[in-house]
């Protein structure tokens, strides 16, 4: 039998082991915890939409190509530079194509779809499609980061990118953009979304159209 001190011991001893196994498991849990997390961040980042990146060096590239008032060398090196400032986030209509096939776009694969049509691979890592006059029609750019195209990116996403401010016709250039979308669709087996990357429907087509006529005609208002 235990004396009294011998039980006591035993008794501390216990408790003690139940606190360092308890304080074990808090602390894998939390590393647990912190692990997901972080998986959580990069997959976000990895996934994060070259858009807005985009769209703000547009927006730094218009400015300072109205201040040296180049425009002529601008659409030379294929970039869409409005003639007045412009919020891109007001003015440019975008089209996304997903595939659930990671890496099916790449720089290769989008020039070989685009054969049909008349495009030019600009230095900067993107295609410009150009309408039937080879005037600038809208660009196609990779959806995710980088948000461009070398010999060793690929992506699963596009973003079909319209400014109806550049265009003599930028209805016609909608069109032509739903053409080559469509064509890119049915090559890749992808899915067409909105801005907003909610699947196209007819009636969301229309209200693009309809806000590309709208637009474009308050753009000429306020040009005079």
């Amino acid at each position: 039998m235990f004396n009294l001190p011998e039980l006591l011991t035993v008794l501390i001893g216990s408790l003690l082991a139940l606190v360092f196994i308890d304080g074990i498991r808090r602390a894998l849990r939390i590393k647990r915890s912190a692990l997901k997390v972080d998986l959580v961040e990069t997959s976000e980042s990895v996934n994060k939409d070259f858009e807005e990146e985009w769209m703000q060096g547009f927006k730094d590239e218009t400015v300072e190509q109205e201040v040296a008032g180049n425009k002529e060398d601008s659409l030379e090196e294929g970039v869409l530079t409005p003639s007045i400032s412009v919020s891109p986030s007001n003015s440019l209509f975008i089209i996304h194509l997903h595939s659930k096939v990671e890496g099916i776009f790449s720089k290769k694969t989008i020039s070989t779809s685009l054969d049909q049509f008349n495009f030019v691979i600009e230095e900067k890592g993107f295609f410009t499609i150009l309408d039937s006059k080879g005037n600038i029609a809208f660009t196609v750019i990779n959806g995710k980061k980088p948000g461009l195209f070398d010999e060793d990116i690929v992506s699963d996403d596009l973003a079909m990118v319209l400014d109806p401010n550049n265009l003599s016709n930028p209805v016609e250039s909608f069109d032509l953009l739903l053409q080559v979308s469509r064509a890119l669709e049915e090559k890749f087996n992808c899915d067409l979304l909105d801005e907003d990357r909610n699947l196209l429907t007819k009636q969301m087509i229309e209200h693009m159209r309809q806000k590309v006529h709208d637009h474009r005609r308050q753009f000429l208002a306020s040009t005079g």
